[in-house]
């Protein structure tokens, strides 16, 4: 489900609190054939990656609730993420090292060796993705959802 934030679009799940972890709670998310848009054939594709069945994630509650109780197991919560973090994730993992791969492949290719086009493509296609786990290491709890609500 979409919601208008301030100026910003958010992609909405609702879960179940199933458990803690020392930074927050774990919350069971319901599997969902795809958002509204993806029903009316709008959506960004995402309907047919979904899962099928529900899975479970642990979700880090933000410093300004401490203080405040924690969601009790089997209450209905609200995770918030900005669909400009799901299409920035999308590009950086699949679309960075593919293109680093094909440009790398095409300057590859004007060698007279056969095989070092395939080589550099997908020597520079693993490279570029082991390096981007390792970059994005550090950031990644900013393309994870956010606490939004606790029923």
């Amino acid at each position: 489900m979409m919601l208008q934030g301030a100026d910003k679009q958010l992609i909405e799940r609702r879960g179940r609190v199933v458990g803690y972890h020392p930074q927050g709670i774990v919350v069971e998310v319901a599997a969902s054939l795809g958002c509204v848009q993806c029903a009316k054939g709008q959506g960004c594709g995402a309907g047919l990656l979904a899962r099928r069945s529900a899975w479970q994630l642990a979700v880090d509650l933000p410093s300004d609730r401490e203080g405040a109780s924690l969601p009790a197991v089997g209450s209905e919560v609200t995770l918030v993420m900005p669909r400009s973090f799901v299409t920035r994730l999308t590009w950086l993992i699949y679309g960075l090292p593919l293109l680093m791969a094909l440009v790398t492949a095409a300057v590859g290719s004007m060698s007279a060796v056969t095989w070092l086009a395939p080589s550099l493509f997908f020597g520079v296609l693993a490279v570029s993705m082991l390096g981007l786990k390792y970059a994005l290491g550090q950031r990644a709890e900013q393309f994870r959802p956010h606490l939004a609500d606790a029923a």
